[in-house]
């Protein structure tokens, strides 16, 4: 099974979800380390609550589907970890209520805008854009156009 390609797809989305959570759990333990200051990590600790049930079911899930009939028979153990990884998503209280917790502790850093459309619109952008380079844009139409420009002028 380990030479089809959908197996290997399966084998490697699992091996990149659970180094990526180890990452972020190595990256928080050293942000407590660094702050010793549980409240300067809290949307780490949080995001961890949040992560940790879903790739411990998403890959236990794959396991048992890659197995077939006998992945999901008592004989062995993926079933059972599909069914605590939906008890971990509650044990340290429900996964919604971390994603909140998170949101907010990511929400805390941003500020909301006021104008009708954000600072990132692409046409606000454009325009303060075309505004502040004004000379070297004319500058560079002159050029397409066939004429000079006054500095391209000047330093002939």
């Amino acid at each position: 099974m380990a030479d089809l390609q959908m197996v290997q797809e399966q084998i490697a989305e699992s091996w990149i979800a659970v180094e990526s959570f180890r990452l972020l759990v190595l990256r928080t333990a050293w942000l407590i380390d660094k702050h010793k200051d549980y409240n300067k990590v809290r949307k780490d600790i949080a995001a961890i609550k949040v992560a940790m049930p879903k790739v411990y079911h998403d890959v236990a899930t794959k396991a048992a589907h890659l197995h077939g009939a006998l992945g999901v028979s008592n004989e062995m153990p993926f079933m059972h970890m599909v069914t605590s990884s939906l008890v971990m998503g509650i044990a340290d209280g429900p996964t919604e209520v971390h994603k909140v917790t998170l949101a907010k502790q990511i929400l805390r850093d941003y500020a909301p805008e006021n104008d009708l459309f954000p600072s990132y619109h692409i046409p606000r952008l454009r325009a303060e854009a075309e505004k502040r380079f004004a000379k070297e844009l004319a500058e560079i139409r002159d050029h397409y156009a066939g004429r000079r420009s006054p500095a391209a002028a000047e330093q002939e």
